[in-house]
């Protein structure tokens, strides 16, 4: 039986290097994958004013508006995550994310869209280029932070093998 079905409180790494900890520490490589949906909803929500200004001329809606859009992205799939995902068998190890954890994973999607904002301002407005610099820039920021999702995968396993190890020498 483990501690969350007993209910007993035990502690909870800030980062989950072990799979136990995933979908329960505030960051564990699915983050990754939260950052990198941030960086994708940004850029795929920014096409809608990049369109419009390429079709038809200046945009009449501000650029904050995608930032919101993500926002409300990132709670739906949470809320979609944690529920339908669940309820169907397709969570890690079919278990919800603890508040915690939902709660960084939006804010790392959050993260992932200010900080591609950030980077279609410094291509866009302060440097001058054109849009398709930004979408290429911002594809490769997407690619990067996927690596880094593949990365901590592995590392959380190698960890996790290690340590099942070391509990079995310790057991035995």
């Amino acid at each position: 039986m483990s501690s969350e079905e007993s209910g007993e409180k035990h502690y909870v790494p800030f980062v989950g290097l072990l799979e136990d900890y995933v979908g329960r520490s505030p960051w564990d490589y699915y983050s990754w994958g939260h950052i990198a949906f941030g960086i994708a909803a940004f850029s795929i929500f920014s096409l809608i004013i990049t369109i419009w200004e390429w079709l038809i001329g200046p945009a009449t809606m501000p650029w904050y508006y995608i930032i919101i859009f993500v926002l409300i992205v990132a709670v739906c799939w949470e809320l979609i995550e944690n529920t339908i995902l669940w309820k169907l068998g397709l969570k890690y190890e079919n278990r919800k994310d603890s508040l915690i954890n939902s709660l960084f994973d939006i804010i790392f999607v959050i993260f992932g869209g200010a900080s591609t904002w950030l980077l279609k301002w410094i291509i866009m407005d302060v440097m001058g280029h054109l849009g398709r610099w930004f979408y290429l820039t911002a594809l490769i920021y997407f690619l990067l932070v996927l690596l880094a999702y593949f990365i901590g995968f592995l590392i959380t396993n190698d960890e996790t093998k290690k340590a099942r190890k070391d509990l079995g020498k310790l057991l035995s």
